[in-house]
């Protein structure tokens, strides 16, 4: 079998699959480089689920039809597309989510969008009118 080694390039051309930005190259400086090589461009936001007190909710016993989990999401999806979503296995409160298309929602907006919804969310009403989403882009999580 034949190898052919290459001795130009990098990795950009391989992934950049939905994108014509010209020549690359093979340093990204100081800036964090992601590649999505299937699917469309997401932004990634955390949800804490606080009440009007600032208080976490613990959104592991709220994952059920009708409960708060599912009506967070339904309200994000009015705006934009959930294509994935965390809840926190602690009682931070948090929800993790990733969504498209890239620009539908700030950390502002998001945050709007949640505590708006109320003091009286889900089947179990549940108070989310002191939560807040930040913008914290994609990482992978190390073990």
């Amino acid at each position: 079998m034949a190898i052919f080694t290459r001795s130009n390039g990098d990795a950009h051309p391989v992934f950049a699959l939905d994108i014509a930005n010209g020549k690359q190259t093979g340093n990204i400086g100081s800036t964090d480089a992601l590649v999505n090589p299937a699917g469309p461009k997401l932004d990634f936001f955390a949800i804490v689920v606080e009440n009007g007190s600032n208080q976490a909710r613990d959104l592991r016993v709220e994952l059920d039809t009708g409960e708060a989990v599912e009506a967070i999401i339904r309200a994000i999806q009015q705006t934009a597309t959930v294509a994935f979503y965390q809840v926190e296995g602690t009682a931070s409160g948090q929800i993790s989510v990733g969504v498209y298309p890239a620009g539908a929602y700030t950390s502002a907006t998001l945050t709007t969008l949640v505590t708006g919804l109320g003091a009286t969310v889900g089947t179990n009403s549940v108070d989310v009118s002191g939560s807040q989403a930040t913008d914290v882009g994609f990482k992978l999580a190390l073990s």
